[in-house]
């Protein structure tokens, strides 16, 4: 009797350390928040952006959100940071995403402090996410993906606080909570399986008790106050031309476009049969991308440590992990890598409880394995620094200034035909940046295009074709319209980039096979090749290829491999890292780039699909970069006008 008091009291105090220990988890979340936030803001992307994120930096600046669009509670949150910030709609909504992310950051501490009981496991978990190569990269953009994992924490961490103490305060707090995050990204379906499991399984008075009409009514309240965000969306269908006849064909249009039936059907578990290996390897690389081999093992020794401690959590942290993993896996779409978001927050959670088995072995055995951890986070964080530091990435900008160089709507309008990335560049630039530039879609005024370039002409304004619309226009109309090279708009062929470069000169070449709407000219880049080297050198056949060297003299490195690679060399006393972040047989959008040139420590250079090159000193700041093949390419611009009859 007298062994089992003590037993008992050691039990006590043991609970009573860990109950102080995660008291204390507030502090460390914090702390491992503010972190995280001067991280990415030291790295944020300054201006705006191609693709997605040029889409929703262009809608945060106008006061309508279309079903299409969708996502209101982060436009709503977004407009609040351009209203705080008084920034550029772009800049504001990048500096949002670092919140975001943050944010995000402070509450899987909490959650890993809670599975765990150690504060300091938690914050060692949170740093693992917050360096992570996919998060951080998202992190310093205008991306839904930071608030989503902030929300996929937060209602993870009240449900765990429910099954604690399971009063309905907290029961509701938890469904409002996971109701409101839809308002951000409908994925958040993907919880609901672990979510109800558990609920089941940890209801206090037997699973049945979670259907009494009062449970029941209480989620489908909370459901349907958070399904009220997206009514934002639906006024703005009867303020758009062609508004819906009635309240059911609103709801057709409404879900039909918030839910984007029209490709979501062709690519939910759509990975065809014969790349499933592929895809597999795929997530294999993906996972060391963002924790090293190191991350999965004490991820999958933290899962046995929280099965031997409560199987309960352990089934709603596997259950989250294999759905959303599930999903991204079998989701057929250019940028599988962010859908994997959530399930890299549960290998980063579940280093928490692996720690927790260093503080059974030892007296300080949990402070140290806590502090291995950290320090292994930070390490990996160092490493990817140059690679994922945007704050000098301006190639958008240049880009769409390029080709918009010398237009203003008294004057011209620019008739284009680009690619959904660029375009929506375009539409930041000209609504925000540069209002003054009038443009129109090649395909809007197809039909008349003839009528079109002569009234314009009768006000006194040229109408200029970007390369791709020049070439609709001339199938469709042949000596109807008489079209121009605009000489006001340089594309010099990509070896004018070796052009006057001093012999000696460090240079990086990548090539990375094109998406299939942008050929490569090979011919173009073995004059590159040539001008380079001084010598010939055959275009690369495999998927990745890197030529490095020093002007004038053969190359140092000349690789080509079918798998993404990283390479160390030194160029001229320059250390230089060559990065394939990518794997091109299934991304075609990769926000961060799909590979990165570091030397001495610089981001010289971020590659993409197609050529990429630059010259650089020995510091490496570039000299001197081209791109071809890839929407960072130079484009020629046209004038056309209406061919006068003889």
């Amino acid at each position: 009797m007298h062994g089992a008091e003590i037993e008992s009291a050691d039990y006590t105090k043991a609970r009573f350390r860990v109950r102080r220990d995660v008291r204390s988890g507030p502090v460390y979340a914090a702390l491992t928040a503010i972190a995280a936030f001067l991280l990415y803001h030291a790295t944020l992307l300054p201006g705006f952006d191609f693709g997605d994120t040029g889409s929703f930096q262009t809608a945060v600046s106008t006061p309508l959100i279309t079903p299409r669009d969708g996502y209101p509670l982060y436009f709503a949150i977004g407009k609040l940071a351009v209203w705080l910030t008084r920034a550029e709609p772009a800049r504001a909504l990048n500096l949002a995403s670092a919140v975001e992310a943050a944010v995000a950051c402070g509450l899987v501490a909490l959650v890993a402090a809670e599975l765990s009981g150690i504060a300091a496991a938690g914050a060692a978990a949170a740093l693992l996410l917050a360096t992570s190569y996919t998060f951080w990269s998202q992190a310093v953009i205008a991306e839904v993906y930071a608030l989503h994992i902030a929300f996929v924490a937060g209602s993870t961490l009240l449900l765990l606080r429910w099954s604690n103490r399971p009063t309905t305060a907290r029961l509701t707090a938890f469904f409002a909570v996971y109701a409101l995050g839809f308002g951000n990204h409908l994925s958040m379906i993907l919880l609901l399986p672990a979510f109800t499991i558990f609920l089941l399984l940890s209801a206090p008075h037997g699973w049945r008790s979670m259907f009494a009409w009062r449970i029941v009514g209480l989620a489908l309240a909370c459901a349907a106050v958070g399904a009220l965000q997206y009514a934002w969306n639906v006024r703005t269908m009867w303020l758009l031309p062609n508004p819906p006849d009635g309240l059911v064909e609103a709801l057709q249009r409404f879900w039909f476009d918030v839910t984007k039936s029209d490709w979501r059907d062709t690519m939910v578990m759509t990975v065809p049969r014969a790349l499933l290996g592929d895809r597999a390897a795929m997530y294999w690389f993906d996972l060391r991308q963002q924790f090293g081999i190191a991350g999965p093992l004490v991820a999958a020794a933290g899962l046995a440590a929280l099965a031997a401690a409560n199987w309960r959590r352990a089934v709603l942290v596997t259950g989250l992990f294999a759905v959303n993993a599930a999903f991204a896996f079998g989701y057929n779409v250019g940028d599988t890598h962010v859908f994997y978001l959530p399930s890299h927050a549960l290998v980063a959670i579940l280093a928490a409880p692996a720690i927790a088995l260093g503080a059974r072995a030892a007296p300080r055995g949990g402070a140290i394995a806590a502090a291995l951890v950290a320090a292994y986070a930070c390490a990996r964080g160092y490493a990817d620094l140059p690679a994922l530091d945007r704050r000098a990435d301006r190639r958008p900008e240049q880009v769409i200034a390029a080709l918009t160089a010398g237009l203003d709507d008294r004057r011209s309008i620019l008739v284009e035909d680009l690619n959904w990335q660029i375009q929506n560049g375009l539409s930041y630039y000209a609504s925000v940046t540069r209002p003054e530039v009038a443009w129109a879609r090649m395909p809007d005024v197809l039909l008349y295009a003839p009528a079109f370039v002569a009234d314009n002409a009768a006000i006194g304004r040229e109408v200029t074709l970007t390369e791709r619309a020049r070439a609709t226009a001339e199938r469709a109309y042949g000596p109807l319209l008489e079209i121009a090279r605009d000489a006001r708009v340089p594309a010099p062929p990509l070896s004018e980039a070796a052009r006057g470069l001093p012999r000696g000169t460090r240079y990086v070449v990548t090539i990375l096979r094109p998406s299939r709407d942008l050929a490569l000219d090979r011919a173009e880049l073995a004059r590159l090749l040539r001008a380079l080297s001084a010598q010939s050198i055959a275009p690369p056949d495999d998927d990745y290829a890197v030529i490095a060297g020093v002007t004038g003299r053969p190359p140092a490195l000349d690789v080509q491999k079918r798998r993404p690679f990283r390479q160390r060399l030194r160029i001229d006393q320059t250390d230089v890292e060559v990065r394939m972040d990518s794997w091109l047989p299934f991304d075609t959008i990769r926000r961060m780039g799909f590979g990165h040139v570091i030397a001495a420590r610089e981001h010289t250079l971020i590659v993409e699909r197609g050529v990429s090159f630059a010259a650089f000193d020995a510091a490496g700041r570039p000299l001197r970069t081209a791109y071809a093949s890839n929407i960072f390419a130079p484009q020629a611009r046209y004038l056309v006008s209406a061919a006068v009859a003889p």
